[in-house]
Order: structure tokens, then sequence, then C-alpha cells
């Protein structure tokens, strides 16, 4: 009995596990922000103007490219009492601001933080989002934000959240 459970247990791992990694591209590092992750499989590392980090954009659809960005700041405060004062302030700052989930997340290597999902209508743009909040060395923390079109943002979630997986600050 216990070898056709096994048998069956290692087929289930050796068929989901290269699907799951197939979701995910090359690590991109950020040596200057001290983290790296790997972006969705066939999106783009890009550099724009005004921002600290790269961002990683996936296709545009419907004028619209679903995409990951972080950003970094000093809090001298507990994770747990960051994610709520941001949590105030996104709610105030989005209008048709509605949150859709709030739980704990943890990366592969075992980086724990808090993943928020809102929905919020944005310059006329029905957006999802999903914000991971780290906590990095000494007061630095690190905030995540993936954002889809609120139609199709599901679908999208499982990108976001297998790349936030590989999540790792180095």
């Amino acid at each position: 009995m216990n070898i056709k459970r096994n048998f069956l247990l290692t087929t289930i791992i050796l068929t989901v596990v290269p699907l799951l990694a197939a979701d995910v591209g090359k690590r991109h590092k950020e040596t200057a922000g001290g983290f790296s992750l790997c972006p969705p499989q066939g999106w783009t590392v890009r550099t724009l103007p005004g921002m600290k980090y790269s961002i990683v954009a996936g296709p545009a659809s419907k004028g619209f490219a679903p995409n990951i960005n972080v950003v970094d700041e000093t809090a001298e405060m507990a994770l747990a009492a960051y994610v709520d004062a941001n949590t105030r302030l996104l709610s105030k700052a989005f209008k048709g601001y509605k949150e859709l989930s709030k739980s704990e997340f943890k990366t592969t290597s075992g980086l724990k933080g808090t993943r928020l999902l809102i929905q919020s209508n944005q310059d006329g743009t029905l957006l999802r989002q999903a914000f991971y909040f780290f906590a990095g060395t000494g007061d630095k923390k690190f905030v995540v934000t993936c954002s889809a079109l609120a139609s199709g943002g599901k679908e999208i979630d499982e990108g976001f959240e297998g790349s936030l997986k590989t999540f790792v600050l180095d």
C-alpha cells in the first residue's frame, strides 16, 4: 500500500514541479536593492525613468501591461504595523478601493511577509493589485506591487504569486 502511495506522490511531484518551474523566467538581481526574483516566463525587465528599481512587465492587453515593481523605505515599526499603515493609506488614496484579501505569505526560501489583494479605480482603469510586504535588514521594508486589469486579473494572480515565491533578499 505504501509503495502505491509513494509512487503516486512521486509521479505527482515529477509532473507538477516542472510545470510550476516553467512559469518563471531567469532570475533578475537588483544588486543596489539587495533583492532578486524570477519574473513570470516571457515577461521583460525594463528600466523606467524615475523608478529606483527595474520593473517587470507582461504583454499588454486592452492598453495595459501587467507589471511588478518594487519599492523600499525605512520605517521604524514592525512589519504588521507597516502593513496596517499602508492599508489605511491605500484605502484613502485609491478611488473605489476594495480589499479582496489579506494573508500571510512565505517565499520558497522561507522569507515571511504579508500579501494584500485589492481592487481600485485608478485614472478610470479598474485594477487588481497584490501588494507583498517584506521586512529587510534593520528598519528597511520592501513593497512589491503586482498590477493587472481587474478583468482577467485572477488568471494573472498565479503568475504573480509564482514570481513572488522566488523573491529573495540577497
